[in-house]
């Protein structure tokens, strides 16, 4: 087994956990009492909200799709030298990811951190084959 691997797979899925979770109890959970929806003529009706959502949910959805792949990854029966393409993808992603993040809170949101971690050890990984 790749160690990189399952551990970058493990804090995807500790990522997407905590993403949906802190998302529900932080933000969803004042927007929906919140006047902007709650109010008829609010600038955002329900389906508005209903979509912000979704999306924040299906980020944790991928996320753990990415987890369960690099789990998988990780077994050594399964890494073959065709599987550096595919780690590679998933690594840069992450790694542009953590940048991107990092960029778009100004560094006052840890989840970068744990985007580049996953993005190292993943590359690492890579760079093994």
């Amino acid at each position: 087994m790749n160690g990189y691997l399952f551990l970058a797979g493990c804090l995807a899925v500790l990522l997407a956990i905590v993403h949906s979770v802190l998302g529900e109890l932080l933000i969803f959970r004042h927007l929906r009492q919140s006047p902007c929806f709650t109010l008829a003529e609010g600038p955002l009706k329900k389906r508005h909200l209903n979509t912000l959502w979704s999306t924040w949910h299906l980020i944790s959805i991928f996320g753990l799709g990415f987890a369960a792949l690099l789990m998988w990854l990780s077994q050594t029966d399964v890494m073959q030298s065709q599987s550096l393409g595919v780690l590679l993808i998933i690594g840069v992603s992450f790694l542009i990811s953590a940048a991107f993040w990092l960029w778009g809170t100004k560094g006052k949101h840890p989840a970068w951190f744990v985007l580049l971690a996953i993005a190292i050890l993943t590359i690492s990984a890579a760079a093994s084959i």
